[in-house]
């Protein structure tokens, strides 16, 4: 018998012994429950949400074994028992009728919606004989696995299940996208964790007011905390403006903190770039670094923009940056100095009094002694008698930045030159604050590049090592999570995962900033999964919800579809995914059903089931079902990785092996942060880890409010250097040589193949390739933002939150608007170059040799692209978007802001799910070609250039709240739970 994933399919499925007698399959992993409370039994228990990244403290009150009131806990001390919408949803996603309530096959065919239910083995057992046929034929390197941020809990378990395969790719949709390029720029240039008040919470900034030392000036870069985060980061900023803190604001919208801000810049989509250099310039000649009240001296003693520019250097530049200043590695102090060699690497500035001079660390008793020029060209004489003439560091940036003066700044930003005058003479006026950096610049090709001029910025102007200071938190991990692969954050040490297999993961050694979370390039696996080069992707898992709307250029993945030969997906309901392109699906847990333990400041949350429905299981056992299957010896499925994965002393310590139950997750989990089982972590938590007066009092300054000193007597600084420098200086390094050198080495444990151009040690601005190729046709620039609604593809089938926001708004300004003879509420029709077959996805991988990783001169890369591949896959496109048109002065003239969506309604009854992804979702329009970022790969998912115009009303939306009666909540008693041994 086969079925549709719809509401009223499924409620046919409730009848559980009828179905499995209809079908022949056995019901496993389904628990006979009595009724085991007394009549009306009201329960409270403390959770936190996993609606997005943020992870509030909840209170979920259960009567009657159901979950029927969600509150703010008052003991998160960053929400303070607040709640936004995203978490208020938890009822309506737990109960949701669509809900995936049992492992399932495809029956039908693609894209379609039949299938026909299994048991949890069965399904484990059908993706495992998929993975050891492909083993068998073509080698391990054919494992796709992918996942997201939206509904995902386990983010790092696909890691671990890569790992030990011991070959294969992965990505998600944000990593080169979303928090990554922040997270591992900032981290190179400051030592210190991403300033994100979205993903990082910048924890530094939640001081409670009776400690004092409060932030001072806070720049919102591309971050909106009132939308993204109400109930935490929202709540601070309005604490911050209330106790006194100025704010600037720079984002094309008109967002709720903008409204807020001392200064609104509304900049024009991708030319962040342009706005920091503006701000370099200006801070440059009029010498603000050296007016930071307090912290005069902080850029000549605590950076590395004293130290000399190797001008022997041969620097690669991108095609973009073909024009630029070719500054390359600094000058290393082997090449100097007699007694210096690769035992005592350091660097080299020039001091006023003594001259050439090798860096050091400094301490409150040297720290007179260090008198370095911080701009100039000096004759250096080198070991081997040649003189060559090399910059500081910070005349590099002074040379890079020249052109940039405030008029140029404001022409190309589309910012008023006084207002960007006044933004930075704020910004400048204290050293306690900075700038927090959010999404906007991760989703286009300069995301590192914008990254990197934040943490310069903050660097030249002291917003670092001080109170207040958002770069620099309190000794927490506010995203930490209890079962991260061990070196997730750097070079992997898997047992099973050979050095060989490392260098083949997709777009690595292109794009080395990838292995900060072992990720491959997305475009670079698409590339794959059409052309069979290097290698030919065959058996695809994915955990998360909807990638036909969280990638790029979306309809240009169907063509991939049909090569692979098993699609996996793991997920809480069906998706356009499920419909268009899974043979096999899992049902995963709603957050409300799952366990976490979460730092939150000095306190550690618990999330605990508070129910368990039909046979959902929490996401680590669908990873651990399907190693099983493959870890019996003597069967036809075995694998010695997988049976090993199991095995404690086979993979090492430091290593988690899977679990055989949910329940044994638990215990060990609970262990790992000290508690002896789940039953005592349930009793324990949440609580305080540290008290409050030590975590807030302690922190890492010195009685100055300024860097701490070490036990031997020196500031314990930043950890900025790449490896070769052995005697660090301990800057911060806004000139980011460790770019330079990741680049050419890698940051794994050996020697990585030089990439093909060089990273580049100081941002530089490039004009966006939609506007350079197609603005005359397509004059209109597109952004992308958040809603305090939704958090990446999930909850679009919440009726609630769907008559909040019912179809995506288009922000157009009333003198655009009456160009194109547009109203506001009119419905209209977008268009890119996507669409209209202009912009096609090229062949970027026939270039890469296959046994070094390294480009093949003459052959097609990525930045020399071969063959179109998806020109039929993308006519599904060819129609273009549709939204509602929304007349507002809140976005910049020849601007338009459009958030992501996407269309359950259209999977109801299976006869047009494609129209479920492809009628509103802007991911139709966005570009996966072209440049990407050398370091990590990103691609434009903002600034693209559209055209529009008037349009009526698609049609078989819901619109009206009647609309979404058939998703309204229908509570179900629990049943256990899927994996439960309980």
């Amino acid at each position: 018998m086969s079925y549709s994933i719809t509401r009223r399919g499924f409620t046919k499925l409730a009848a559980l012994a009828g179905v499995a007698a209809a079908s022949g399959l056995t019901v496993n992993n389904m628990v006979e429950t009595q009724r085991a409370w007394a009549e009306d039994e009201v329960e409270e228990i403390h959770t936190c949400c996993r609606a997005c990244i943020n992870n509030c403290g909840i209170i979920a009150t259960v009567r009657n074994g159901r979950v029927v009131e969600l509150k703010g806990d008052p003991i998160d001390v960053l929400t303070e028992g607040r709640i936004c919408p995203k978490g208020l949803a938890g009822i309506q996603a737990l109960y949701h009728p669509n809900r995936l309530k049992y492992p399932m096959v495809r029956v039908g065919a693609k894209p379609g919606n039949d299938w026909e239910r299994v048991s949890w083995d069965d399904a484990a057992e059908k993706v495992a004989r998929a993975l050891i046929e492909m083993r068998d034929k073509t080698g391990r390197r054919g494992l796709l696995c992918t996942t997201g941020g939206g509904g995902n809990p386990q983010f790092f378990s696909i890691n671990r299940f890569r790992n030990f395969w011991g070959a294969g790719d992965l990505f998600e949709p944000g990593q080169a996208q979303c928090w990554l390029p922040r997270f591992w720029a900032t981290d190179k240039v400051s030592g210190c964790a991403a300033p994100s008040m979205a993903d990082m919470n910048t924890v530094e900034l939640f001081k409670p007011a009776k400690y004092e030392d409060q932030a001072e000036v806070v720049v919102l870069w591309g971050t909106n905390p009132a939308w993204h985060s109400p109930a935490a980061s929202g709540m601070v900023m309005t604490k911050l403006r209330k106790m006194g803190c100025k704010t600037i604001v720079i984002d094309p919208r008109l967002t709720p903190d903008a409204s807020k801000a001392d200064v609104w810049l509304p900049i024009k989509p991708g030319t962040d770039i342009a706005m920091m250099l503006g701000w370099m310039n200006y801070i440059i000649e009029n010498k603000l670094y050296e007016k930071i009240p307090g912290y005069e001296t902080f850029t000549e003693k605590f950076t590395n923009l004293p130290f000399l520019v190797d001008a022997r250097d041969g620097v690669k530049l991108p095609p973009v940056a073909q024009d630029l200043t070719t500054d390359g590695m600094l000058l290393r102090a082997s090449d100097v100095f007699e007694d210096c060699d690769v035992e005592n690497e350091g660097y080299v500035y020039y001091d006023k009094e003594k001259g050439l001079t090798k860096a050091f660390a400094l301490g409150p008793d040297n720290e007179a002694e260090y008198q370095p020029e911080l701009f100039g060209t000096f004759d250096v004489t080198l070991k081997d008698g040649s003189v060559i003439q090399c910059k500081t560091a910070f005349q590099a940036y002074k040379d890079r930045c020249a052109e940039w003066t405030l008029e140029k700044t404001a022409e190309v930003t589309g910012c008023n030159a006084d207002q960007i005058k006044q933004a930075i003479e704020i910004y400048c006026s204290s050293g306690h604050g900075g700038i927090v950096i959010g999404v906007a610049t991760d989703q286009q090709p300069n995301s590192v590049q914008a990254a990197l001029g934040v943490a310069a910025l903050d660097s030249m102007t002291a917003h670092l090592g001080h109170y207040g200071c958002p770069s620099i938190d309190l000794g927490v991990d506010p995203l930490g999570s209890i079962i991260n692969p061990p070196a997730l954050f750097g070079p992997t040490n898997y047992p099973f995962y050979p050095q060989e297999e490392i260098v083949h993961r997709l777009g690595y050694t292109e794009h080395k900033a990838l292995g900060k979370w072992q990720h491959s390039h997305t475009p670079t696996c698409l590339s794959a999964a059409l052309t069979g080069e290097p290698h030919q992707p065959k058996v695809w898992i994915e955990r998360s919800g909807n990638k036909m709307v969280a990638l790029a250029n979306a309809s240009s993945w169907l063509e991939a579809i049909p090569n692979f030969d098993c699609i996996v997906q793991g997920f809480m309901y069906p998706t356009s995914f499920t419909t268009e392109a899974a043979d096999i699906v899992f049902p995963t847990c709603e957050w409300l059903e799952t366990f976490f333990l979460q730092p939150r400041m000095n306190y550690m949350l618990i999330r605990q089931p508070v129910a368990r429905l039909f046979e959902a299981a929490d996401e680590i056992m669908m990873w651990s079902k399907i190693a099983e299957a493959m870890s019996h010896p003597g069967t036809d499925l075995y694998d010695e990785n997988m049976e090993a994965s199991f095995d404690q002393e086979k993979i090492g310590e430091g290593v988690l092996p899977w679990f055989k139950s949910v329940e044994e997750y638990y215990d060990k989990a609970s262990g790992l942060v000290g508690y002896s089982s789940f039953e005592e972590a349930k009793k324990s938590l949440p609580a305080a880890t540290t008290p409050d007066d030590e975590f807030y009092l302690d922190g890492p300054y010195d009685e100055r409010n300024y860097m701490a000193v070490g036990e031997d007597g020196l500031y314990k600084g930043f950890t900025t250097a790449p490896r070769d420098i052995v005697d660090s200086p301990r800057k911060s390094g806004p000139y980011a040589d460790q770019l330079l050198y990741i680049g050419r080495h890698g940051e794994e444990a050996f020697e990585m193949p030089s990439s093909s151009v060089d990273y580049n040690p100081m941002p530089y601005y490039y004009e966006p390739e939609d506007g350079v190729l197609y603005g005359d046709q397509y004059p209109l620039i597109l952004t992308q933002g958040r809603l305090p609604h939704n958090h990446h593809g999930t909850l679009r089938n919440n009726p609630y939150l769907r008559e909040l926001y019912p179809a995506p708004e288009l922000w157009i300004t009333p003198a655009d608007a009456e160009k194109y003879g547009i109203e506001n509420g009119d419905w209209v029709n977008i268009k890119s170059p996507r669409t209209d077959g202009l912009d096609v996805f090229r062949d970027i991988s026939t270039g890469i040799d296959p046994e070094t990783g390294q480009a093949i001169e003459g052959r097609s890369t990525e930045f020399n692209p071969g063959d179109e591949l998806t020109a039929e896959g993308q006519k599904a496109a060819a129609d273009g978007i549709y939204a509602q048109a929304t007349v507002t002065l809140g976005i910049p003239e020849g601007c338009v802001y459009m958030e992501r969506f996407w269309n359950p309604e259209f999977l109801e009854d299976g006869s047009d799910g494609r129209k479920s992804w492809t009628l509103m979702n802007v991911n139709m329009l966005t570009k996966n070609t072209g440049y990407y970022n050398p370091e990590i790969g990103s691609y434009s998912l903002r600034a693209v250039n559209v055209k529009i115009e008037k349009a009526s009303k698609p049609e078989g939306i819901w619109y009206e709240p009647t609309d979404f009666e058939p998703w309204m909540p229908v509570p179900s008693d629990s049943t256990g739970g899927g994996c439960s041994q309980s």
